[in-house]
């Protein structure tokens, strides 16, 4: 199945502390684990409840066999440190076409991502003079 999946990056709750001070200065980065590009949130500074409602959309080519992968980074000046992540088939988008719903994160001592997800199909298209 080919579409669009558009997915919104609303919130995260619980994350765990990753600065000297007891904060995180998180952002999300998201890819296909059959596609090349990644998106990436902007960070939020000096919180463990960041919020971003920021939308992105992904070109998917066979969307029955693709996994999303959602994963949480800590933001430090001298590079980035690992929080979490979830990786997500897309089979209830495809069969519900939109919803909304929070996930744990794995590898995360604590920690949810609120997200939000909307599948637009796109039939294929043959070429006529070929199929003939």
């Amino acid at each position: 199945m080919r579409g669009v999946l558009s997915v919104t990056v609303i919130s995260a709750e619980d994350l765990p502390p990753m600065d000297i001070g007891g904060k995180a200065d998180p952002f999300v980065v998201m890819y296909l684990k059959k596609g090349e590009n990644k998106k990436k949130t902007r960070v939020v500074t000096d919180t463990l409840n960041p919020i971003w409602n920021q939308t992105f959309d992904f070109v998917v080519e066979d969307a029955l066999h693709d996994l999303l992968m959602v994963e949480i980074w800590d933001h430090d000046t001298f590079g980035k440190g690992y929080i979490g992540r979830c990786i997500l088939t897309l089979t209830r988008v495809l069969l519900e076409g939109e919803f909304q719903d929070t996930f744990i994160l794995q590898g995360a001592k604590s920690g949810r991502l609120n997200l939000h997800f909307k599948w637009t199909a796109q039939p294929i298209y043959r070429d006529q003079d070929r199929d003939q």
